[in-house]
């Protein structure tokens, strides 16, 4: 233990160099207009698009509310409302609708207007898609037997409704988020740039994709900066950034937009505090700009299943693995070629730390049994292991867990 403690002093002693030059420059954590420039230009930004495309929303939904009988009948409404429900569809696929179940053949396929509508914006006629195919097989079927003028005289008692469950779910939290953000910040008044797009929006859409994107850690410094502090060892961040980093200055700056940091893991050794995992305060401004970011990757995550974007997380992880390191190697290939890495895949908990020793549990499946399987590992020994990954945010400590993302 004298041995580990005093690796770990060294450590933490020769991170505190004044000749220090950080490892990723454009990280200008010092310099106040970097702050400013992403509250006031991308999130700003971002959330002007996110309130664009739902406003637009609410404007379609409200052009064409009411039963859909005279909605149809409404000549100022109808090919908005066919677009909504049967845009981009072919003869053979109305057919489909008019004769099959949802279960058996749903032919309403991505990047389809249809399909945008009903599976992306979660603008349809029932909340479940079963139960939306019936109606639009039953509307489609007395479309058939009946012109728009007769269709208008009926009460089909069908209306075109939204239906935040999926993907629409995340913009609604999302928009909490950035409220929190804003309410939080008192420094900046974020202007809203006003997005007015009308009824159109495909348009709407693709604007937010594109500021959702800009925001991620792949291409902002600003949130890979915040992820970076999401839980890393505090040596660590003392290499990568400097100890300038801890300066009473920088954690003014910090305080001021909502950013601060607290000790998360603490090794139960002598100079704790140097040693530290640290991390975002609950509910502070960096907490809530990694939220947002995860949350930008689950839409992408679920609309990469359609083909309409990559899966962001999964790229970022893929290329952070592939990156040169200054030895010429990769991040994944040294991974690959560390066995113990395997172990830690995953979730584990974080059972207990003490003197110097990290306990991690797992719950381990397999087809014939499901076990718990412990490890103790030295505090020294858990730093090399998880440092480079927990400050590329490739691993994380959340509450008493910790998530390992392998390469695949």
């Amino acid at each position: 233990m004298e041995e580990t403690l005093s690796i770990l002093g060294r450590l933490a002693q020769g991170f505190r160099m004044a000749s220090c030059q950080p490892k990723v420059p454009e990280i200008k954590y010092s310099d106040e207009r970097w702050w400013q420039d992403f509250f006031t230009k991308d999130l700003a930004e971002f959330y002007a698009s996110l309130n664009g495309l739902l406003n637009a929303r609410k404007a379609l939904l409200d052009k064409l509310s009411g039963d859909l009988a005279q909605v149809l009948a409404d000549p100022q409404r109808r090919d908005l409302a066919l677009r909504v429900l049967f845009g981009g569809l072919d003869e053979a696929c109305l057919e489909k609708i008019r004769r099959s179940s949802y279960f058996f053949d749903d032919c309403i396929k991505a990047r389809t207007a249809a399909h945008f509508y009903r599976d992306v914006l979660e603008i349809r006629l029932r909340k479940l898609l079963d139960e939306d195919w019936e109606e639009r097989k039953r509307l489609l079927n007395l479309l058939k037997i009946k012109g728009f003028e007769e269709i208008g005289k009926e009460k089909l008692e069908i209306s075109i409704n939204k239906f935040d469950t999926n993907i629409m779910k995340y913009l609604s939290e999302m928009e909490g988020i950035v409220e929190e953000i804003r309410n939080k910040n008192k420094v900046i008044q974020m202007q809203q740039v006003q997005a007015d797009y009308g009824l159109d929006l495909v348009k709407a859409f693709e604007d937010f994709l594109n500021k959702s994107i800009k925001l991620l850690p792949l291409y902002n410094p600003f949130t890979f900066f915040m992820q970076s502090l999401r839980s890393t060892p505090r040596p660590y961040l003392s290499i990568m950034y400097c100890e300038e980093l801890f300066s009473d200055s920088v954690r003014s700056l910090m305080r001021k937009y909502g950013v601060e940091l607290t000790k998360i893991l603490d090794p139960g050794l002598t100079k704790s505090d140097e040693l530290a995992v640290i991390g975002h305060v609950d509910g502070s401004v960096g907490k809530l700009i990694v939220k947002l970011v995860q949350k930008i990757y689950d839409m992408t995550s679920e609309l990469s299943r359609y083909g309409y974007v990559d899966n962001e997380y999964w790229k970022y992880v893929e290329a952070k693995y592939n990156e040169r390191t200054s030895a010429g190697s990769t991040l994944g290939i040294m991974i690959k070629a560390n066995s113990e890495y395997e172990e830690y895949c995953g979730n584990g908990t974080i059972r207990i730390v003490e003197n110097g020793v990290v306990e991690l549990e797992y719950y381990v499946v397999t087809t014939r049994n499901a076990f718990s399987k412990t490890y103790n590992i030295t505090y020294d020994k858990f730093l090399e292991l998880f440092s480079p990954l927990m400050f590329l945010g490739i691993a994380w400590i959340e509450g008493n867990t910790l998530h390992v993302e392998c390469p695949r």
